[in-house]
């Protein structure tokens, strides 16, 4: 029995089409963020500190990272604009803000890796 050229070529065209296809996907994988406030009670006169560490699903380290951490008053209208985020290395991040008024405050912080997933955290806390 013998297989007709066309054949051949329709079935070299699928296996072009599949690996061209697969070439030009771009997955991302999964990461996971954990944030830490330094203290329990943060205080309107100092820096408050937030501990961040981004790791793959497998637990190692995301270097890296762009961090973008936003901090606004749930209660009225006023937002922080002097944030410092520090990379520590193996995966370790730390940001720094003030906040200037005693209330509640929403901490925003997004984290983008390359081939990572985009992650978002919000924090609620009580500033005294």
């Amino acid at each position: 029995m013998r297989v007709r050229p066309f054949f051949w070529i329709v079935l070299a065209l699928s296996c072009i089409g599949v690996l061209i296809f697969a070439a030009s996907l771009h997955t991302q994988a999964p990461a996971v963020m954990r944030v830490q406030l330094d203290e329990q009670h943060p205080v309107s006169s100092g820096v408050t500190t937030l501990e961040l560490h981004l790791t793959d699903s497998q637990g190692l380290p995301i270097e890296q990272a762009q961090l973008k951490p936003e901090a606004r008053m749930t209660n009225m209208h006023m937002v922080t604009d002097h944030i410092r985020v520090e990379p520590l290395g193996q995966g370790n991040y730390r940001a720094q803000f003030q906040l200037y008024m005693a209330g509640p405050w929403e901490i925003r912080i997004g984290a983008h890796a390359d081939g990572f997933e985009p992650l978002e955290q919000t924090l609620f806390v009580r500033v005294a």
